[in-house]
């Protein structure tokens, strides 16, 4: 039988690669930089986003970094810190899929250290008091979350270009 830590590990590892239908890597798979950095015509979300892959990986990234330095650290780790680390990195497709691997190591390292008993330890989060079990059960939701709306960004972007080829080979239209 599973732990309850095993089962997180596997869950968690589907959500992020694994799973053939709805994981963030799935999601991502022969996305040029050019695609990540497109944005919709019309989006509302984030004050700071415009709607781009490119903002969504590193909000993805980003906040794992930081519940997890809220949970295990020492609940310093700013948004400011991290994009100044991601421009530095290069502000890019490559800098955003980096970040994003850094977050999920760091992620399966501090579960893969914790037991069964262990997942019901609250610290203070953001929003207020959490379990473990409720961190990642959190993340867990938020990569397949932001998965799916990778890929819903993905299809709105070939629906506009085909859109445009459409619109070329029959200007009259």
């Amino acid at each position: 039988m599973k732990t309850q830590v095993e089962q997180l590990q596997r869950q968690l590892k589907a959500a992020y690669r694994t799973s053939r239908w709805h994981s963030l890597q799935r999601a991502l798979e022969g996305l040029k930089p050019e695609e990540a950095a497109w944005t919709p015509a019309h989006y509302k979300g984030f004050p700071w986003a415009k709607g781009s892959i490119l903002e969504i990986l590193f909000h993805v990234a980003g906040d794992t970094l930081h519940q997890l330095d809220y949970a295990f650290g020492s609940g310093t780790l700013t948004w400011d810190a991290l994009k100044e680390r991601f421009e530095r990195a290069g502000g890019d497709l490559k800098a955003a899929q980096t970040l994003l691997d850094e977050a999920y190591a760091e992620l399966e390292r501090r579960l893969s250290a914790l037991t069964d008993s262990d997942l019901s330890r609250s610290y203070r989060a953001p929003d207020g008091e959490k379990t473990l079990q409720e961190l990642f059960e959190m993340i867990l939701e938020h990569f397949l979350y932001h998965a799916g709306q990778i890929v819903y960004v993905r299809n709105l972007q070939s629906g506009q270009r085909s859109l445009r080829a459409d619109r070329l080979q029959n200007p009259a239209a």
